[in-house]
């Protein structure tokens, strides 16, 4: 769900740090007297992968699945890129999972067909294109803490310009196309346009909005840090982030998500496996276990996020089905998240980067 593009060295405590530190152990894992002999490495989000299925595999397949967490997409395509990484598969959004599959860092999904009832939807399957199985699908909107949040928010004036109340509570991302598309929502303009104009727009409104910023990291990064913890009152969020905020919320469930109702961003992660993966015929049967309709309900309960396989739809409860927390409200207006066009790339970064140092010296 992130964007793909160059990044800083990575900072101790960083979540790229972490990263690199994971990486470097499972290498000298992978190489110590005595290692377990067959195991594969899952880049992946926090906490998206029930660990209640995750044990399921270790049991009936007798492999070990190593988990390696990024929190931002240009760092997960860093690692995917870096060729020496012992990563065999990788959770990657739509936006993209081909521009990595063409450069050959990706196995081609056509060579492993699915049995029907593993198969997602097809508008799901044809954003994963050919080198990614649908993995689950949400959409980007508000999350807020009830406790501290008087009125809901309902669109995304309330982020954007949030009332005086939560100045310095407010917490936004590091991913331009995210910031950048909630803007352009606000102001009804397309979400992923490359119009200069629009985006000029967009930055007017996010540059008025920064001395309400606390943070420009995710909610669910920065709650856990000891800077932010308990700080954070608003930010712009992904569904199933309000689960894992109530996670780390010292007990209490304050966190709600809310999707605008002025547009609805909707996006798909798809499971790919690396071309250099060491073991690719187990990282393809890892797939298909989670494409299956019990896996892939189980997993969707876990993570509080819609499955893109109907069969299982069908098996989750229906106050599930129903929470607008989960699936968008009927009648909102829907925007599928995709690639924006390249030549809008240095305009975006640079924006980013403009807030940046507008927060920095405030």
């Amino acid at each position: 769900m992130r964007h793909a593009g160059q990044v800083a060295g990575p900072a101790p405590g960083s979540g790229m740090w972490r990263s690199i530190c994971l990486l470097v152990g499972l290498l000298a894992f992978s190489y110590a007297p005595g290692a377990r002999a067959v195991s594969l490495n899952l880049l992946i989000w926090e906490w998206d992968l029930d660990p209640g299925v995750a044990k399921a595999w270790a049991d009936t397949s007798g492999t070990e699945l190593n988990q390696i967490i990024f929190d931002n997409g240009e760092r997960r395509d860093l690692l995917i890129a870096t060729a020496d990484a012992p990563i065999d598969m990788a959770v990657i959004d739509s936006g993209h999972i081909d521009a990595l599959g063409q450069r050959g860092l990706l196995v081609d999904q056509g060579n492993y067909p699915l049995p029907p009832e593993a198969q997602s939807e097809a508008r799901w399957r044809s954003m994963c294109g050919r080198y990614g199985v649908p993995y689950i699908w949400g959409g980007t909107g508000i999350v807020y803490r009830t406790d501290r949040v008087t009125t809901p928010p309902a669109s995304w004036a309330d982020l954007l310009r949030p009332a005086p109340a939560l100045a310095g509570h407010i917490a936004m991302t590091d991913d331009e196309e995210e910031i950048l598309a909630a803007a352009l929502g606000f102001l009804g303009r397309p979400m992923y346009t490359g119009d200069t104009e629009d985006l000029k727009q967009a930055f007017a409104v996010l540059k008025a909005q920064v001395p309400a910023v606390l943070t420009y990291s995710l909610s669910v990064t920065a709650q856990q840090e000891k800077s932010f913890h308990d700080r954070i009152f608003m930010g712009l969020a992904n569904s199933g982030d309000q689960r894992t905020l109530n996670m780390t919320s010292d007990g209490a469930r304050p966190w709600r998500f809310v999707t605008p109702r002025d547009g609805a961003m909707l996006w798909v992660d798809c499971l790919a496996v690396l071309s250099r993966s060491r073991q690719p015929e187990l990282a393809e049967r890892f797939v298909a276990f989670l494409a299956r309709p019990d896996n892939a309900a189980r997993n969707a309960i876990f993570l509080q996020q819609p499955t893109t396989n109907l069969h299982a739809a069908a098996l989750l409860p229906q106050a599930m089905r129903d929470d607008p927390q989960i699936y968008p409200p009927a009648g909102i207006p829907v925007t599928y998240r995709k690639p924006v066009p390249t030549d809008s790339l240095p305009l975006r970064r640079r924006i980013l980067s403009a807030l940046a140092v507008i927060h920095d010296a405030q």
